[in-house]
């Protein structure tokens, strides 16, 4: 069963007709801007990064060269919530100091997380307690948009408003199925995706590039139901500008979700397609990535883990250990894994390890957690 509505689209820069219902969104276009194809635009985004680097890094890099790059000395929420503070200062200048030391530097937090994957998800929605209001979205809007004012060459604050719209159009249109969203929900996260398009499409007009460009498109891509041809180039363009970014791997593998627009088996395909391409020891951290996004509690975990390799998935797990090191919300993943695969024995280790630290976001419920945990742990 799928679990939202597909809105198959097709796509250029400037104009897009849905295949199915009544609205038809046209995005404006000046005399002497001629439309140009998806491959086209994000062809030219990877040209104009190439022409201002010394030359892009390829898949074979090496183990020692990634830990290299990595940084593990800030928590990554801590990091979000500062982010978010100097937001609130509008000190505009430090955000694009953190966003160009983000890229320079291809930092990492433990788990292997991109410093600059948290970087934006700092701007997803406005800065309150509980769920934001009408208001402090508006007041959200009101703070990115001045920052694009203040910087007007700047590639990072058209991204992190791009992010924002999606997080609004997101929030709008809820977490439940299809037949639970509203009119209105549907209607507002068309319409801020739609935002987000349109300002990505303008910042790929810009002389910098931010890697994350691309995965903010990626999540439009998923919300407009962008045909699979269309989201496969989308994701090559994407690793061959910046391979080791691994969140591009997790964005596309939850667009093939039989949930969203993959046919059954498709997913797991490009699972061990990724795992053959990659090497060494990145490749198997891949693998278990990809692992954690299909088994996710999404239904019919238990079919897709019959399609994986489970040896393969406890490799990947001590590849990201080795290279990153682990954390809370992964070493819940890895537990719900062993859950999946019935291997008590790797179980009982990491439920030991655990204790009741159990993440939300992996178990969905604390009973789910506790009813798994005493299974790995009984006698």
């Amino acid at each position: 069963m799928r679990f939202c509505l597909k809105v198959s689209l097709f796509f250029t820069v400037f104009v897009f007709t849905p295949r199915s219902g009544s609205a038809q969104t046209q995005a404006q276009t000046t005399p002497d801007q001629q439309p140009l194809s998806l491959g086209e635009i994000a062809r030219q985004y990877q040209l104009k990064k190439q022409s201002n680097a010394s030359g892009a890094a390829q898949i074979g890099q090496t183990e020692k060269d990634l830990t290299a790059s990595s940084d593990f000395s800030k928590d990554e929420e801590q990091y979000k919530l500062h982010i978010r503070e100097i937001l609130k200062q509008q000190n505009f200048a430090e955000l694009e100091r953190l966003a160009a030391e983000a890229r320079d530097k291809k930092g990492r937090f433990a788990g292997g997380v991109w410093k600059l994957y948290m970087f934006y998800d700092a701007f997803t929605a406005p800065a309150v307690s509980g769920r934001a209001t009408a208001a402090d979205w508006q007041s959200h809007f009101g703070t990115l948009n001045a920052w694009m004012a203040a910087q007007p060459t700047s590639i990072t604050a058209p991204v992190a408003l791009a992010r924002a719209y999606i997080g609004f159009g997101s929030d709008a249109r809820g977490t439940g199925f299809a037949d639970t969203v509203t009119e209105t929900g549907w209607q507002l996260d068309a319409e801020y995706t739609e935002k987000a398009r349109k300002i990505l499409v303008a910042a790929s007009r810009l002389k910098k590039r931010c890697p994350y460009w691309y995965e903010a498109m990626q999540q439009v891509a998923l919300s407009q139901g962008w045909d699979k041809a269309q989201a496969r180039a989308l994701f090559n363009e994407a690793v061959s500008l910046e391979p080791d970014y691994y969140h591009y791997y997790r964005e596309y593998a939850n667009y093939l979700l039989p949930k969203w627009y993959g046919d059954e088996g498709e997913v797991e395909e490009f699972a061990n397609e990724v795992a053959s391409r990659v090497s060494g020891q990145q490749g198997l951290f891949l693998y278990f990535e990809l692992a954690s996004v299909i088994n996710c509690q999404c239904g019919d975990d238990e079919v897709h883990m019959v399609r994986m390799s489970w040896p393969k998935i406890k490799q990947g797990y001590e590849a990201l250990q080795q290279l990153y090191g682990s954390t809370n919300l992964k070493e819940n993943r890895f537990a719900y894994l062993t859950t999946l695969a019935r291997d008590k024995s790797a179980a009982q280790e990491v439920f030991t390890r655990l204790g009741y630290g159990w993440n939300p976001q992996t178990w969905r419920s604390q009973q789910t957690f506790e009813t798994a945990r005493a299974w790995a742990l009984s006698q």
